[in-house]
């Protein structure tokens, strides 16, 4: 099934030049592994921006430039390394699980990102329980396995979710499997209730 929650065309375009923190980068990736139309969408934003570089006044370069090029890539050629055919799950860089509540366990992901944000892996079993909470600032979210809806929707594997600071919500597991999301957040996530609040400092991802 194809997803039915997309990144906003601005995500895709700042995808497309490169302007994304590498963690909401790797989120927006995530979804684009089940989502033809969005890698679509972006080959075409970057075809787009290729026609406007080859519209720039030409540049002076000195009258070896191509010749030296050449030189340093037959000197070091470098095989194109093969595709990792394993589920995204698999390939993310993650640090330890932390079990947070029964049924909840979260992993930070191993990629650089600004000093107050987060990007990790949050799976949550069929049946467990979530906190309602905020936001300090933008989320992503794509959905790698299983299910959840929240105020919002019902967003299934493949799905893309993106709140902000007006976002107050309480996901839901959908279905009799677990819930397995990447997360990129700006700041800390504000739980309600003391359960979420107990919950989030244990996490401390």
């Amino acid at each position: 099934m194809s997803p039915r929650h997309h990144p906003s065309t601005e995500v895709l375009t700042a995808y497309a030049a490169g302007t994304l923190e590498p963690g909401f980068g790797l989120v927006v990736g995530a979804h684009f592994e089940a989502c033809s139309a969005c890698r679509g969408h972006v080959a075409a934003l970057q075809a787009a921006s290729g026609e406007a570089l080859r519209a720039l006044p030409d540049a002076e370069i000195a009258f070896d430039t191509l010749d030296r090029v050449m030189a340093r890539l037959d000197a070091a050629p470098t095989p194109a390394p093969a595709r990792d055919e394993r589920p995204f799950l698999e390939r993310l860089p993650l640090k330890p699980r932390k079990w947070v509540a029964p049924g909840v366990w979260v992993a930070a992901v191993d990629t650089p990102h600004a000093p107050d944000n987060r990007v990790y892996v949050l799976s949550v079993a069929a049946g467990a329980m979530t906190a309602r909470h905020e936001h300090s600032g933008a989320e992503f979210c794509t959905v790698l396995k299983g299910a959840f809806r929240d105020e919002t929707g019902v967003y299934r594997a493949g799905d893309f979710a993106a709140a902000d600071d007006d976002l107050n919500h309480k996901p839901v597991i959908e279905g009799d499997e677990a819930c397995v999301c990447l997360f990129a957040t700006e700041g800390r996530l504000k739980p309600q209730g003391l359960l979420g609040r107990v919950a989030f400092a244990y996490a401390n991802v």
